[in-house]
């Protein structure tokens, strides 16, 4: 007798490891898929309501801080940042990020010198983000921004 005949016992132990083969793919497969795959999700940009354009002088850059929702793999944040929008007496606008180039310190305006400072090292930017004196290595962030209806948005 040859070894490779179907006996009712090989054919029924075949028959129930490829149906738990089938049960736990079926099962398995989109249980790891949920797991695993928000590690790897990329955030879409968020484009964010800042304001009317109207509510804005010109050459006064204005901070605005923005709160919105991230989503880091499982890890749902609220994350808030501040933003300067300025104005220029043409009506162009500038939305610059508030980190310093050099070592990530929040800049603040100061009215009296008409420049950007940062207290960290004594960085000054000028009103278009420019490095003016201090080691910041280039400008402030410009961030994308769009213009809707009157109102002001912003991509973070």
């Amino acid at each position: 007798m040859a070894t490779s005949e179907w006996t009712r016992r090989r054919w029924l132990d075949w028959f129930v490891k490829a149906a738990a083969f089938l049960v736990t793919a079926l099962i398995g497969l989109p249980t790891l898929a949920f797991v695993v795959l928000p590690a790897f999700r990329r955030p879409r940009p968020q484009w964010l309501k800042v304001g009317r354009l109207d509510e804005f002088r010109p050459n006064e850059p204005t901070a605005i801080t923005l709160t919105f929702q991230r989503r880091d793999g499982w890890v749902i944040r609220t994350v808030r940042r501040t933003v300067y929008v300025v104005v220029k007496p043409d009506g162009s606008v500038k939305v610059l990020s508030n980190i310093c180039t050099h070592a990530n310190c929040a800049v603040r305006w100061e009215h009296q010198k008409r420049a950007f400072f940062c207290p960290c090292h004594d960085g000054y930017f000028d009103l278009n983000g420019k490095v003016i004196s201090g080691p910041p290595p280039r400008p402030l962030d410009e961030l994308p921004h769009r213009l809707q209806g009157g109102f002001l948005f912003v991509r973070v």
